[in-house]
């Protein structure tokens, strides 16, 4: 089991295997790129990529068809848990739908990456060209993680952050809004692209058993020149006061997310928020802010939770149309 690979006298790989499964090489003269179904490399150590192939990630390939559902990305390997990631993006202007020209798209993305690049640094620019009929846009990035799912999981959230950036840009959000599929797909594509826009800064999607309260860690620097660490508990659909259910479950998010320290990955140290959002893709009804603020004892709590709503969102992204 794990990834096996026989090679030739001279080292030339012959094949791959993945837990039996032999891999298709992507071009039929290449044995250095080859499709990956992710669902393969589930539990598997990063440790086990051999360094001199790379891997193209998909989401399954039936009766020889590759099936994609994000933009295409190859993963090789720098060190035992550090890989370098390709994305490579293209399309022809004929198949575009959507509701802006498709060069507006592809040009308006490439400005997201190169200003992502110089402000944060996270991923690098690499190449455009638009041939009249095809446009092809390539980035790439950095890393780290002891499994393949874990790369995965991180390169796929940067194509959403990527993406939901633009869509800021050239247009509200709220147009394909009913599209967003869960919490994670309304954080990763609407809320951190704003709070990019915002002016906040090392920002990290931290949702999962372990987030205690806080889906999104991110900061500001202050007036005072030193930095400020917020958090932000995201949910979809409406929040009302008449569940109490709910609300008993939202206050005790705030308890957690204001008590519970977390590493952070940029000081090196444990940390503490001192500002919540409390985000939702619906609305306040039933006077639910009044009812939550009213069950949070603590006033110094209660006059550092911000509530946003998807009105707010929507005044919010109005600013960063083109």
């Amino acid at each position: 089991m794990g990834i096996n690979v026989e090679r030739d006298e001279d080292g030339v790989i012959l094949k791959i295997m993945i837990n039996d499964e032999l891999l298709e090489s992507k071009y039929d003269e290449d044995n250095e790129t080859y499709f990956v179904p992710k669902g393969l490399l589930k539990n598997t150590a990063f440790k086990e990529m051999p360094e001199d192939v790379s891997f193209e990630i998909c989401d399954k390939i039936e009766e020889g068809v590759i099936h994609q559902s994000t933009i295409p990305f190859e993963i090789s390997k720098i060190s035992d848990n550090k890989a370098h990631i390709c994305f490579k993006d293209s399309g022809r202007r004929k198949y575009w739908d959507g509701d802006i020209g498709y060069k507006l798209y592809m040009e308006t993305k490439r400005e997201i990456i190169e200003n992502r690049e110089k402000e944060i640094g996270d991923v690098e620019y690499e190449d455009y060209q638009n041939d009249g009929d095809y446009i092809f846009l390539t980035f790439s990035t950095e890393i780290e993680s002891q499994t393949f799912e874990g790369m995965i999981i991180s390169a796929e959230q940067l194509i959403k952050e990527i993406e939901g950036a633009v869509e800021l840009a050239v247009s509200s959000p709220f147009k394909n809004f009913e599209d967003v599929r869960d919490e994670e797909d309304f954080s990763l594509s609407i809320v951190i692209p704003i709070l990019r826009k915002l002016g906040f800064s090392n920002i990290r999607y931290n949702h999962g058993k372990r987030e205690f309260g806080k889906d999104i860690i991110f900061t500001r620097k202050t007036e005072f020149d030193y930095f400020e660490f917020w958090g932000a508990q995201v949910k979809c659909g409406d929040i009302s006061g008449e569940a109490n259910s709910e609300i008993d479950k939202i206050i005790a998010q705030i308890d957690d997310a204001f008590k519970v320290s977390f590493y952070d990955l940029y000081t090196k140290q444990r940390e503490r928020i001192s500002k919540l959002l409390i985000v939702i893709s619906g609305s306040y009804t039933e006077n639910a802010i009044e009812k939550i603020c009213e069950k949070i004892e603590n006033n110094a709590l209660k006059n550092n939770v911000v509530f946003i709503d998807r009105e707010k969102i929507n005044a919010l992204s109005s600013r960063f149309k083109k």
